[in-house]
Parts: C-alpha cells; sequence; structure tokens
C-alpha cells in the first residue's frame, strides 16, 4: 500500500477500486496469529487530516464490496503508524474518529471486521450513537478462553 494512493482516494483522485489494487499483497500473514503489512510512506512534512466522512467513504465502499474488512485493517494500521496522516483532533469528532479507527486496526482483540459491524461503524461516524454489541465480545473472549 501506498499512503500516495490513500491520500488521492480521500481527495476523490483515485477510485475505490483503484485503491483496493494498491492494497492488494500489503498484508502477509508470518504466523498463526501475526501478520506484517508494508506501506510506503509518502516524502512529505506536511500533514493530512482524516476525518469522519474520509471513514465514512472508506465504510461505504466497503459495504459496497469496493473494498474489503481486511482492506479497513491496513488503512487503519498505515493511518495510526503514519507521520503524514492524522487524525482530527479538534471537536466532538475526535472520540469518534479514534474509536473507529482503532477498532480497525485492533479486531483481533475487538469487535470483527463483519459486514454487520462496519454498517455499525458507519452509522456511529454519521449519528455518533455506538451500537456495537458489547455482548459480541464478551462471547468471543469467552470461547477464546474454552479453546485453550
Amino acid at each position: 500500500m501506498t499512503e500516495q494512493a490513500l491520500l488521492e482516494y480521500f481527495q476523490n483522485r483515485l477510485s475505490a477500486d483503484e485503491l483496493a489494487k494498491d492494497l492488494k499483497g500489503s498484508q502477509r500473514k508470518t504466523g498463526y496469529d501475526t501478520s506484517r503489512v508494508y506501506v510506503a510512506p509518502i516524502d512529505d512534512d506536511q500533514t493530512f487530516i482524516v476525518t469522519r466522512d474520509h471513514l465514512i467513504k472508506l465504510t461505504t465502499d466497503t459495504l459496497n464490496g469496493a473494498l474489503t474488512p481486511e482492506d479497513l485493517n491496513t488503512i487503519a494500521f498505515a493511518i495510526i503508524s503514519s507521520e503524514f496522516f492524522t487524525l482530527n483532533s479538534e471537536g466532538i469528532d475526535v472520540e469518534i474518529i479514534e474509536t473507529v479507527i482503532h477498532d480497525w486496526d485492533n479486531y483481533e482483540i475487538g469487535f470483527a471486521l463483519s459486514m454487520k459491524n462496519i454498517a455499525l461503524w458507519k452509522e456511529y461516524l454519521q449519528t455518533g450513537n455506538y451500537k456495537l454489541d458489547k455482548e459480541e465480545l464478551k462471547k468471543k473472549f469467552r470461547s477464546d478462553k474454552k479453546r485453550k
């Protein structure tokens, strides 16, 4: 994945299909529960602020099938680890944006990147109502403990 492609996608200069091609092969399994994400950074001293609208666009394109849930995970990691991209840190959007990005990046210990949950994250981004089911997490971790 290249940060340049993500920037162009956010600027509506690159389609979701083109972004998906750029993302292909960016995440590789390195072990049973580990993976490596390859991201080519932008060499620029400026920053780009990621907003709720950008995340809504990502959820819409994922729900429409142009991007995959794994793509959201890769993008979240890229944004968090980037020196170029920064999360909007002003106003009421801060908590919402941080919650969604961190949920996408940490699905192994949080909510699954399912289409149902992606629709709920989109609703959260649009309305501020967080409706993801905390019971889902309890069940996930209870079943994980039983397998060990």
